[in-house]
C-alpha cells in the first residue's frame, strides 16, 4: 500500500491552517499555518507562515517561523524568517545556481524545536560603583 501524502499542486494556493497526519508536498503556494510529520517544498513551491514538522526539505521559497527536527535547504529563505531545528543541511539544487539564498533571517541550530524558547535576559547595567554597591547617580549641570 502506498504511503499517504497531502499535495498542494503547482497553480494551487492555500491560505489558512493545514494539519496533516501524513507528509505534505507543496508545489503551489501555502500561506498560514502548517503542521505535518514531513514537509517537502518543490522548486516551484512556496510556504509562508508558521511551520511545525519533524522533517523539512525545501527547494522552493520559505518564510515565517519554521520549527523542524531535521532540515534540508536548497531554495530561498525570505526576510523575517526564523528557523529552529536540531540539524540543518544546505544542498546545491543546481550546479549553476547558489546553494541557498538567505535574506534577513535567524537560524537556530541544535535547538529542540519542541522546547519553549529560553527567557530573554536583561542586559547588564554599566556603572562605576564598587562591587556590591550601586553605581553613582549621573548628574547634569
Amino acid at each position: 500500500m502506498a504511503e499517504k501524502l497531502t499535495t498542494v499542486e503547482e497553480g494551487s494556493e492555500l491560505t489558512g491552517t493545514l494539519k496533516s497526519t501524513c507528509g505534505v508536498t507543496v508545489s503551489g503556494k501555502v500561506s498560514g499555518e502548517l503542521h505535518a510529520p514531513t514537509l517537502t517544498i518543490a522548486a516551484t513551491g512556496a510556504v509562508h507562515g508558521t511551520v511545525k514538522v519533524e522533517k523539512l526539505r525545501s527547494q522552493g521559497e520559505l518564510s515565517g517561523r519554521i520549527d523542524a527536527d531535521t532540515i534540508e535547504l536548497s531554495g530561498r529563505i525570505n526576510d523575517q524568517t526564523t528557523i529552529t531545528g536540531r540539524s540543518i543541511e544546505v544542498k546545491s539544487s543546481n550546479g549553476d545556481q547558489p546553494m541557498v539564498i538567505f535574506s534577513n533571517c535567524v537560524i537556530e541550530i541544535g535547538v529542540d524545536p519542541n522546547e519553549p524558547p529560553a527567557p530573554a535576559t536583561a542586559p547588564a547595567k554599566e556603572g562605576k560603583g564598587k562591587k556590591g554597591q550601586p553605581a553613582p547617580e549621573a548628574t547634569s549641570e
